[in-house]
């Protein structure tokens, strides 16, 4: 089985593509127009604790056109008195104070009966890539327990960068050189992967080892200005990465 990702194809206005939106608590694109595009198409909107701040305090003129459809997490970010406009505009609010996984991770399993039933195929996360290193390698781990939870796909953004991960098999993703920025990358964070082959990448693997401490395929890039899809056979986990231009992925309303 095949597995196919087009994550430029996801933040264009005119894909038809059945969408959620998930805001993590970090600020809201500098790029309005990806954000615009993006709440737009959301099927589903979830803001994930502070993630609710950041879209109060963005948008205070026209807060009731900017309504998530669920918050949730262990509040210990969302203010208060955020958390009580919401709650006066029948926003469903769920508190999940289980301290052994991340928000983010307690949002998806929140969300997920409402993922299938409006049959989401693809979820956004905004927020994924903050100041904090931590907070990111919790993000990534999320990824890894989100396979448990759903199976649609989850793909990190931010203005400039795009993450997923490859689950063991055979990946193609579609990928446009005006669009993508000159860096990919390929990285085994959970643990080694024994056999990784790739095409269409500049410097391409071939059933090699990728692991911490040994190889790890970064500041790699596409192989030509041509290149429109990558390939990757993985028998492990792997973080695929890569940079984005945004006036070049035309998500334009």
């Amino acid at each position: 089985m095949t597995h196919q990702w087009n994550p430029l194809q996801y933040l264009k206005s005119e894909s038809d593509d059945k969408l959620a939106l998930v805001l993590l608590n970090q600020p809201l694109p500098t790029d309005r127009k990806l954000f615009t595009v993006l709440w737009s198409k959301a099927l589903l909107k979830v803001a994930v604790d502070g993630g609710a701040n950041h879209l109060y305090n963005t948008h205070v003129h026209n807060r009731e056109k900017y309504l998530p459809d669920l918050i949730t997490g262990d509040f210990d970010s969302i203010q208060p008195e955020v958390k009580s406009y919401y709650e006066e505009q029948n926003v469903e609010i769920v508190k999940t104070p289980d301290q052994n996984f991340t928000d983010f991770t307690k949002a998806l399993e929140v969300a997920s009966a409402k993922i299938n039933e409006n049959e989401i195929k693809v979820v956004i996360v905004l927020g994924s890539f903050g100041d904090r290193l931590d907070h990111m390698f919790a993000n990534i781990n999320s990824l890894y327990e989100a396979s448990k939870i759903t199976d649609a796909q989850i793909i990190l953004i931010s203005v400039d960068t795009v993450a997923f991960l490859l689950q063991p098999g055979h990946h193609t993703i579609s990928v446009d050189p005006r669009a993508c920025g000159e860096w990919c990358g390929l990285i085994p964070v959970g643990e080694p992967c024994k056999s990784v082959t790739t095409t269409g990448l500049k410097w391409n693997l071939d059933k090699q080892r990728l692991k911490f401490g040994d190889l790890i395929s970064t500041s790699n890039t596409l192989e030509s200005e041509s290149t429109d899809v990558v390939t990757v056979e993985t028998d492990a986990a792997l973080l695929w990465t890569m940079g984005i231009i945004p006036d070049k992925v035309s998500w334009v309303v």
